[in-house]
């Protein structure tokens, strides 16, 4: 009796430090995956986008944004545009790019910010044209942000109506008073004419200089991601090779978001700026 006392005490010791270990493994299980839980929501740091040159082509000032930034009173934003304003190939909808350049907007100016989706799938620049006159006309917005040419390219629509289109869209939002930055057409790899597809990114770009209007170039931005590593393209885009994927979005909000900032800070003094006038003064003046 006493040997099977002691071995049952000896097994019972040895099932509550098992148990005791367990629950110790258990613990540190979960302290480890609390270190590395992330939100759904949060956008990657901008160090987890690949570095890349301005999307800024055109730098016009957004003078009336600046003062609206200042004053701390809160942004409208309209995002318009097609497919990749409305966020096809993003997981959800607050993984698309108006959604994080709604938060990307608000870290920058620690102001709030609310940012309209304002994307239809498909749509072509005259029948976006149609819609942003009907915004801009019952509502007041802060900044429009015009997502065009993609759907236009693609599809073979004709140049110069093209043209005609976003011209006559950046003239109406500005008659309204209020600020408008053009974001061109994406990159992607598989284009089946890429040089007629470049010249719709031109014209929009050709458009900006003419109207002294900010050009966001996303074409330029994925091309320079592109050229660095074709496998990091990969990733920002979603499964079909065209739309971007939840990556490819906040790494375009993330650049965007700079690109507006640079848009309304002061511009920097010229490098080799006058001398004082006293430093100037004719020689005759300093003679003894």
């Amino acid at each position: 009796m006493l040997e099977a006392s002691g071995l049952e005490g000896n097994i019972d010791g040895k099932r509550r430090h098992g148990v005791a270990r367990a629950g110790f493994l258990t613990l540190c299980a979960a302290l480890l995956a609390l270190t590395y839980v992330v939100p759904a929501d949060a956008a990657p740091a901008d160090d987890a986008c690949p570095r890349a040159k301005s999307m800024l082509m055109q730098k016009a000032r957004l003078k009336d944004l600046a003062k609206r930034v200042s004053a701390k009173t809160g942004l409208r934003v309209l995002a318009i545009g097609s497919s990749s304003t409305r966020g096809i190939g993003a997981s959800s909808p607050t993984k698309t790019y108006p959604a994080r350049f709604e938060l990307d907007l608000e870290k920058q100016f620690g102001a709030d910010v609310d940012v309209i989706n304002a994307g239809v799938n498909g749509e072509t620049a005259d029948a976006t044209m149609a819609r942003l006159e009907e915004r801009v006309t019952a509502e007041k917005f802060d900044l429009v942000v015009w997502q065009v040419g993609t759907n236009d390219a693609v599809k073979g629509a004709d140049e110069q109506a093209f043209r005609a289109f976003v011209e006559l869209g950046v003239k109406l939002v500005k008659s309204k008073q209020m600020d408008i930055v053009l974001l061109d057409p994406q990159f992607f790899p598989s284009v089946k004419d890429p040089v007629r597809y470049e010249r719709f990114v031109k014209i929009v770009e050709e458009v900006g200089e003419e109207t002294n209007t900010p050009v966001l170039s996303r074409y330029k931005l994925m091309k320079d991601w592109a050229e660095k590593s074709p496998d990091d393209l990969k990733t920002m885009l979603s499964g079909d090779g065209f739309h971007m994927s939840d990556r490819g979005y906040s790494c375009l909000s993330n650049a965007m978001a700079r690109a507006v900032t640079d848009l309304i800070a002061p511009p920097a003094p010229p490098r080799n700026q006058a001398q004082p006038a006293m430093a100037l003064a004719p020689r005759a003046l300093t003679r003894p």
